[in-house]
């Protein structure tokens, strides 16, 4: 990777992730100035996106798409939010954004999602605490709770239940990723937050493409561990609302996910700053997810660009293992279907 003395005023594009060239998801399919960071999950044979839409002056709120198998084409579109202002579950009144949705072997889904709460310290500014959620339907949502309240920390994921008794949920306290754990199966009680398991790696901090770290995707159970996208940030330039916001893989150990098996050297995928600008993009420079699935032998990874829209962008799972210094799992070849 190319050393940046100065943070970049335009990078190149890997080309690993293939992006569907029309956004699956765009701002008039809610009726929002903007539509970004959807959780993704399948359900009943459709995939659902349960995205962030809002204008800049109100509270954010969640909203519910319904796709066919091919991932791309819209369905149904539920005209209400789902979950934060105006919706039954309101969560907080101050605005819910960035859900992950994890399914659970009882056939139920955990939601985890940033709830936003007046900051009494810094005036003007909103603290950012994780909600968790539950549902079995896509209809009704009921709220479990707030694990560590007063804590200012978001981009939370909570792993698929396994074998184990312990549960285990993934969250940023600027600027690394920290692992959580409880054995309340219910997820009510979380005894403390944790502790740091993966931190801005120092020469990407120091080559001015990053400052912070946190989840993307939810967890992705593979026969190798744990399979995530993450993302690192940095502002570029507040004055004129211009981030970086790049996307990367890791592979955390099934049994102990504080163990951090592989990461990618390099990220997956990296916006243009001002790629394909439109006047009414939000930011530039933004690529984000908070929601992929594996599919065959594919990752799909649901990105926002811009803060503005919602892509569909994949990759072989050849080319996954690949990054992460993997061989292609035996299983994974096996099943792939024969060419010629």
């Amino acid at each position: 990777m190319q050393t940046y003395n100065q943070p970049p005023s335009i990078l190149e594009q890997p080309g690993i992730l293939t992006l569907t060239e029309e956004p699956v998801l765009h701002p008039a399919i809610f009726g929002k100035p903007y539509v970004l960071n959807a959780g993704v999950a399948e359900y009943e044979g459709s995939i659902i996106l349960l995205s962030r839409a809002q204008a800049a002056s109100e509270p954010s709120s969640i909203w519910m798409a319904v796709l066919d198998p091919d991932g791309t084409t819209v369905r149904e579109v539920i005209r209400e939010p789902v979950l934060g202002p105006g919706a039954r579950c309101e969560v907080s009144p101050h605005g819910v954004e960035d859900v992950r949705i994890t399914p659970m072997s009882d056939g139920s889904y955990i939601i985890t999602a940033n709830s936003l709460w007046p900051d009494e310290i810094h005036g003007g500014w909103w603290m950012p605490q994780i909600a968790i959620i539950r549902t079995w339907d896509f209809q009704e949502f009921e709220l479990i709770g707030f694990p560590f309240p007063g804590l200012a920390t978001k981009n939370s994921t909570l792993f698929p239940d396994t074998d184990s008794n312990v549960r285990y949920l993934l969250h940023r306290v600027q600027p690394d990723i920290w692992l959580a754990r409880t054995t309340d199966t219910t997820l009510r009680h979380w005894p403390d937050p944790g502790r740091p398991i993966m931190r801005p790696r120092q020469h990407l901090v120091e080559a001015g493409l990053l400052k912070w770290i946190g989840a993307g995707s939810q967890p992705m159970e593979t026969s190798e561990g744990w399979l995530m996208v993450y993302h690192s940030g940095m502002w570029i330039s507040e004055d004129h609302g211009q981030k970086l916001y790049l996307l990367w893989l890791a592979l955390l150990d099934r049994d102990d996910p504080s163990k951090i098996l592989a990461q990618s050297r390099d990220p997956i995928y990296w916006p243009l700053l001002g790629e394909n600008p439109r006047e009414e993009d939000w930011y530039s420079g933004v690529s984000f997810t908070c929601g992929a699935l594996i599919r065959e032998a594919e990752l799909w990874v649901y990105m926002t660009l811009n803060d503005s829209r919602i892509h569909l962008g994949k990759m072989p799972m050849e080319t996954v293992w690949r990054l992460l210094d993997r061989t292609t799992p035996s299983d994974e070849a096996a099943a792939k279907p024969h060419e010629g």
